[in-house]
């Protein structure tokens, strides 16, 4: 039982009526009865409602509007729900009510437990929520935590409210930062057998990335030591993301929250889905070739330059594995497509709905949610939560 939509029917049927009444008195004249609008003023000195009905209706009535509003105030059926009904400016109706309509509340609630507020407003309609998306290269952080409660909330709230609502967790387990991870844990993982050998400048610092190592020497010693280099880390890497996104997953269900699908970005390559999006871009007049590398025509949406989706080398940038991650959800049919970023991605957001709209679809139907980035002080100074590049 919605008891808000109650008093607004309550309203807005006593408004109709009392329409009706003065016009069979002869007080008003009309054809049409119109569509009355409520809304909750912003002062609270001005009602719990509010509606402008005297003035979208005083032209049809040939009344100046305010005279309009007396006419209909003077015959409102107050009932024992309206504490009060006023006349505003030039005409607005202001209507506050008794307190006791909140009694019935209490016992509903207790009734209908944790489904109190539900609703059917949302009709099934297909929402994807994802956030977090942690680099699977180091720990969750504080940032993590804040995005995480923002997510699972939303999509909680949207689920009550009658959305069939996915939780999405997008694995950036492809690109440069996972090359970088890759020579980082074999740095350290040679490190640690005694061998002398440098760590990388772009590397990961972390002191996790040692104690994995460390895990790894104990389970199977020494025995990547004469593997070729690519296949010793693609193993540890293996290794490791298996150990990272364990942990994550592990850290998130301690904190409540669970998801519905993990999304590896890999597959995106491994599938061709990549391949497929940007024959959908060149389809679509959105692709051209410059000095042996292929451009997203993102000046032509209104961005102020153009992006490189795959490099002179051949290798696909993030920005063309994020517009096939994005394609790929609208594929699946979500109706509504809904991102949690870090405020550090403002500048990305404006590109990514273009790139929505390039591929075919509806970039009003994506929406992204900036939030802040989290700083802990200690002793009035800022404590640095982590060495490492932020993650998404």
């Amino acid at each position: 039982m919605n008891f808000v939509e109650n008093i607004r029917r309550h309203i807005t049927g006593a408004i109709g009526a009392a329409l009706e009444a003065a016009r069979n008195t002869g007080e008003i004249n009309f054809e049409h009865l119109p569509t009355v609008a409520l809304e909750v003023p912003r002062e609270k000195q001005h009602g719990d409602f509010a509606t402008n009905v005297a003035m979208t209706m005083a032209k049809q009535a040939r009344m100046n509007p305010r005279q309009l509003a007396e006419k209909i105030v003077a015959h409102i059926d107050r009932g024992d729900w309206l504490k009060d009904v006023q006349i505003a400016g030039p005409g607005f109706i202001n209507f506050t009510l008794h307190h006791h309509w909140l009694y019935p509340v209490l016992p509903a609630v207790q009734q209908t437990d944790d489904r109190y507020g539900a609703s059917q407003a949302g009709a099934g309609k297909r929402v994807q929520v994802e956030f977090v998306s942690a680099n699977p290269t180091g720990l969750l952080h504080m940032g993590n935590a804040r995005g995480a409660a923002l997510g699972d909330t939303l999509a909680n709230l949207l689920r009550l409210a009658g959305f069939d609502v996915t939780k999405e967790f997008y694995i950036n387990d492809a690109g440069n930062q996972i090359e970088n991870f890759a020579k980082s844990l074999e740095a350290r993982y040679l490190q640690l057998l005694g061998q002398d050998v440098p760590f990388p400048e772009e590397g990961y610092h972390g002191e996790d990335v040692a104690e994995t190592m460390r895990g790894l020497i104990a389970k199977d010693g020494d025995k990547y030591v004469p593997m070729e280099t690519t296949l010793r880390r693609e193993l540890l890497v293996k290794y490791a993301l298996q150990e990272k996104l364990s942990g994550i997953r592990e850290s998130l269900a301690r904190f409540g929250v669970d998801y519905d699908i993990w999304f590896s970005e890999q597959s995106l390559h491994d599938s061709g889905a990549i391949r497929e999006t940007l024959e959908t871009l060149r389809a679509n007049g959105y692709i051209y070739e410059n000095e042996g590398a292929l451009w997203f025509k993102a000046t032509s949406l209104g961005e102020e330059k153009d992006e490189v989706l795959v490099r002179s080398n051949g290798i696909p940038t993030y920005f063309a594995a994020d517009i096939a991650y994005h394609k790929n959800k609208f594929d699946r049919g979500f109706d509504w497509v809904i991102n949690i970023w870090g405020a550090d991605h403002h500048g990305h957001v404006s590109r990514i709905k273009n790139a929505v709209k390039a591929v075919g679809y509806n970039s009003e139907n994506l929406d992204v949610i900036l939030m802040q980035l989290v700083r802990l002080f200690k002793g009035g100074e800022i404590v640095r939560m982590s060495s490492e590049p932020p993650a998404r």
